[in-house]
């Protein structure tokens, strides 16, 4: 590989990553595209179509929608369980809980319960906690495949995610959601933005307006902006959204800045996007280079004090954040080397190639001469400051990593999001909220959802272990359930068996 091809690599990178939908999959030279300062990366991986009826056969035997319809919702027992129901951060010990038709239908003491015939009894000693929520997850698209987006979708549900929102939708996205809706496949309930607004999608006010119309009539639950919008394309494209009552969340635009997002009623803002400007006091004279993101470039300019007001300004605003810190952890830490981090659970699904070009990135980008280890640091531990000061603030949090990105494999990767936010100084129950209670007001499902009680949905974990003393748990969870469909640790590791195999590991 040239110089030239590396450079292109390297900053092509940078600009996708700040774009936010870089899927690297095995890419060679003459692939590799022209670097743009506006670019959204998907490098496609083609796969060979089975032809012999005998695979195909296989296939279906094999299927996730095989296995979902097997894990049906029948009437589910939880006997003599210990329950953290996210209403307070005790654990209520000696529960029983009777699920039907998708919901709670009981809740109280284990000799209370009046146990149903026909129900199906799994017995403690067990944690039950709600289902958590990645804020912000990628579904593959329709050209990876059919196997590879279930198989991604599967991760998900594996590690106790129930409920994820889809950043770079779609037209297959809306299938697989009503797909999800309906039990046909196996995956956490999905909401999903459309296609990205950025400075390459958007000509145009009225063509932007356009696209939003489009959005909404498509059935897309919110809209996702990239980077590269100027101020009057995103005046328009807000105002016909806000008109219509579909939100938009994600990036902010360099144009734009952290103060008009705010006041214009962004439902989040994703990455701790464009805190670092207001925090250095936004320099006019700055260009925003795609080599340089998040506001790495500013952080030994950055004020620490600024942060309590930046966080004032978000809670009044009512817009919640989407921190995603370990993605910015896996790219600059200089202690994370990609050799750890390919020893990380999870990395075993992902395919080598994959995994290799992972890895690649994040030597390149630490080779770069604009990577420099204190300032990484520096960059870093203002994050976790500026996370720790937003929800003492009140200004809401919302969990999400953003996977499949490098090195953070879809599921595994929220429960690494958890330790940071515990690493930042949230409570593991405050750090449990963000995925739980605080999605469950996110989308206006507060009644129903991001609890347990008689009434709410049951997207439940099972675990091994007291969630809030062995922290995170990923490596805990027994069952998974989903609208009331119960997925045991056997079923669990068969999906993921197969995941791995097609992975090539």
């Amino acid at each position: 590989m040239t110089a030239r091809i590396r450079k292109a690599l390297i900053i092509t990178g940078f600009a996708a990553f700040a774009y936010g939908s870089l899927f690297l999959d095995f890419i060679g030279d003459d692939n590799l595209p022209e670097p743009k300062i506006y670019v959204s990366v998907m490098i496609k991986q083609f796969y060979s179509g089975w032809t012999s009826s005998i695979l195909l056969f296989f296939f279906f035997l094999t299927s996730p929608s095989l296995l979902f319809a097997q894990a049906n919702g029948e009437t589910l027992v939880l006997q003599d369980v210990a329950v953290l129901t996210m209403a307070t951060d005790q654990i209520e010990e000696g529960r029983t809980l009777i699920i039907r038709d998708g919901f709670i239908e009981w809740m109280g003491p284990a000799d209370s319960a009046e146990i149903p015939e026909e129900a199906t009894i799994i017995e403690g000693p067990l944690f039950v906690m709600p289902g958590l929520a990645e804020m912000h997850a990628h579904i593959p698209p329709r050209m990876r495949g059919r196997q590879h987006m279930e198989d991604t979708l599967v991760l998900y549900l594996a590690n106790g995610i129930t409920t994820i929102r889809g950043m770079l939708g779609e037209e297959a996205h809306l299938e697989l959601r009503e797909k999800a809706a309906h039990h046909e496949i196996v995956s956490p309930r999905i909401f999903t933005s459309g296609p990205s607004f950025n400075g390459n999608s958007v000509t145009s006010e009225e063509q932007g307006r356009e696209m939003v119309r489009q959005q909404h009539a498509a059935g897309y639950d919110l809209l996702k902006f990239h980077p590269g919008l100027n101020v009057a394309f995103f005046d328009a494209v807000t105002e016909e959204a806000n008109a219509l009552g579909i939100e938009f969340s994600g990036h902010i635009s360099h144009a734009v800045g952290l103060e008009r997002s705010l006041a214009a009623g962004k439902g989040s803002i994703d990455h701790l996007d464009r805190y670092m400007e207001f925090l250095a006091g936004n320099p006019a004279d700055r260009e925003d280079p795609p080599i340089i993101y998040f506001g790495y470039d500013l952080a030994f300019d950055a004020d620490p004090s600024r942060m309590q007001e930046a966080a004032l300004i978000t809670r009044d605003a009512g817009v919640w954040n989407v921190p995603t810190n370990t993605l910015l952890e896996n790219v600059f830490n200089p202690e994370l080397t990609p050799e750890i981090m390919m020893q990380w659970p999870g990395m075993a699904f992902i395919s080598k190639p994959t995994a290799e070009n992972w890895a690649n990135f994040v030597r390149q980008t630490r080779a770069s001469e604009v990577y420099d280890e204190e300032q990484a640091r520096q960059f870093l531990n203002l994050r976790l400051q500026l996370t720790r000061t937003l929800h003492l603030e009140g200004a809401g949090l919302l969990l999400g990593a953003d996977a499949p990105q490098i090195f953070n494999p879809p599921g595994f990767s929220v429960h690494r999001e958890l330790g940071l936010l515990a690493q930042a100084g949230l409570s593991p129950f405050e750090a449990l909220e963000t995925g739980t209670v605080n999605v469950a007001e996110y989308l206006g499902e507060s009644e129903i959802a991001g609890r347990i009680a008689p009434g709410f949905r049951a997207d439940l974990v099972l675990l091994r272990a007291n969630p809030l003393q062995t922290f995170p748990f990923g490596d805990q969870i027994e069952a998974v359930i989903r609208e009331g469909h119960h997925f045991s640790r056997e079923t669990l590791d068969e999906l993921l068996e197969g995941i791995r195999e097609r992975a090539g590991n």
